[in-house]
């Protein structure tokens, strides 16, 4: 095992954690998904598996948890009738096809492996299927993400989870897009000035040109993955400043964020973005806010006369402009298809769709292939049952009605949560390689599905209380007071872990 400098900042920040206030976790948290791509720790036996520092970090964050929750609060939910239940038996089937497929398709169809052998890593080509180290480091990745869903839910049913949850991600967006400023700047000036933090052991397209136009890749290793993830920021602050919360900062922040996403060059983000809009467009936020409908026509409104007004400019100043324009897009969108790397992606998702066939729409096992879309990689990695598990998952967190009682601030957050969701699916789903979306998806789902659970547990104690929808709770006592006051956070618990870590 391999000790790198980020492990040592992740303990540091890890042991802090357990001391302060339980929001700084959920900032350390948060932050740490801009360096994805850095490795904490790299383990030379298992196929040089690179920890990121929010792997490394989940032991804290899962301590923390478990002092504030204890076993029942992290196992609510995944509980039978929980949202979360489709993804604990989707965690099952991945678990065991991961060691089982494998083995039992063994040979019967090529894949483009996932492997770090020292023999042949990521062959170019199709190889025959068999176990590789991709199993093993998929697996641990999507079990550390579904412990984060559980953990988050501990957090965000504490007063003021949400508005922390929003502090971070505010935070989170700025660090994004100062890193893209940075690295379009040095990179005019001919330096890779963020290059330190890409010690994970990818492959890294830095300094590459499209057009003229330098790709913009951040702190991540190329600039689909940095639109994909930018995507995932705008979606958020997009929608708080919809709804009006601190404006002039998500509303700046929404604004360079797309931006970023224009000048990535990415052919992902373009059409990604498009399809986006359209899901804002049919948005249904003022359910939330009634306020942002307005405030979205007055955005798409100027966003169309803009464009508008810049056609008309080009057309008749600059008749150039538009021509250089058109070529530019035409080579990073229309023409992608036609480019080694639109060759190479198209024969991994042709050879995904012969792994679905070969294999009965059982699936090759977690981690055995690449694709070049998510949806694919989901069913010829999990199969047809994977595939209608994570669906009915993604329906509980994205179709799941909010409740109208909960504070107005948890209902806005959850909302811009669920568009940051669907950024993320449209984004993979386009360009996606392995079905690992990341911790943030999976802290998505967490804040689109808290207030659905504590609302239905707070249902379940006012009926074994006999209170009526609107009356006053009476007084109780015994464990029903204890849980009663836990979810109406008038007071603390009792400490699971006493004295330390700190609860609060």
């Amino acid at each position: 095992m391999e000790i790198q400098v980020f492990a040592v900042i992740v303990l540091v920040l890890g042991v802090l954690a357990l001391n302060v206030d339980s929001r700084w976790t959920v900032y350390i948290l948060i932050v740490s998904w801009l360096f994805s791509c850095a490795a904490t720790l790299a383990l030379p036996a298992l196929g040089g598996m690179a920890i990121p520092p929010e792997t490394l970090f989940l032991i804290f964050l899962f301590i923390r948890a478990f002092n504030m929750g204890g076993p029942a609060g992290l196992w609510r939910p995944l509980a039978p009738g929980s949202p979360g239940f489709p993804l604990l038996c989707l965690t099952i089937v991945a678990l065991v096809g991961a060691w089982f497929l494998p083995r039992a398709f063994a040979g019967a169809t090529n894949v483009f492996a996932i492997s770090h052998d020292a023999a042949d890593p990521n062959a170019v080509g199709p190889v025959p299927l068999a176990p590789v180290s991709g199993n093993l480091t998929q697996s641990v990745y999507f079990v550390s993400d579904v412990a984060i869903y559980c953990c988050m839910t501990i957090f965000l049913a504490r007063k003021d989870g949400y508005r922390h949850l929003a502090q971070a991600m505010l935070v989170l967006a700025g660090l994004n897009v100062l890193a893209g400023v940075v690295d379009m700047v040095s990179g005019a000036a001919g330096v890779n000035a963020l290059s330190w933090i890409k010690t994970a052991g990818y492959t890294v397209h830095d300094g590459e040109e499209v057009g003229g136009l330098r790709r913009i890749t951040g702190t991540f290793t190329e600039a689909s993955t940095f639109a994909g993830f930018t995507m995932q920021l705008f979606a958020f602050t997009a929608n708080m400043w919809l709804f009006g919360y601190r404006p002039r900062v998500t509303g700046l922040i929404a604004f360079a964020s797309a931006v970023l996403i224009m000048l990535s060059t990415s052919t992902t983000a373009y059409v990604g973005m498009a399809a986006y809009l359209m899901v804002l467009v049919c948005s249904r936020d003022d359910r939330i806010s009634p306020r942002s409908r307005a405030r979205k026509g007055y955005l798409f409104a100027t966003v169309g006369c803009l464009a508008i007004l810049a056609l008309l400019f080009s057309l008749v100043f600059k008749p150039g402009l538009l021509e250089s324009v058109t070529n530019f897009f035409s080579d990073t969108v229309l023409a992608k298809a036609d480019s080694d790397s639109g060759r190479e992606r198209g024969a991994w998702n042709q050879q995904a769709l012969t792994n679905i066939i070969d294999t009965y729409g059982f699936g090759i096992g977690l981690g055995s292939a690449r694709t070049s879309s998510f949806v694919l990689a989901l069913l010829s990695n999990l199969g047809f049952a994977g595939g209608v598990l994570f669906g009915v998952f993604a329906w509980n967190c994205l179709a799941a009605r909010i409740p109208t009682q909960a504070p107005l601030l948890n209902r806005m957050v959850c909302h811009a949560m669920r568009q940051s969701m669907f950024a993320a699916l449209i984004m993979c789903s386009i360009a996606g390689t392995m079905f690992n979306l990341g911790s943030n998806f999976y802290v998505f789902a967490a804040a689109a599905t808290a207030l659905s659970l504590t609302a239905r547990r707070v249902a379940s104690v006012e009926r074994v209380n006999g209170v009526g929808h609107g009356d006053p709770p009476p007084r109780v006592s015994g464990e029903t007071a204890s849980l009663t006051v836990s979810l109406l956070e008038t007071t603390k618990r009792q400490r699971r872990i006493p004295a330390w870590p700190y609860k609060g």
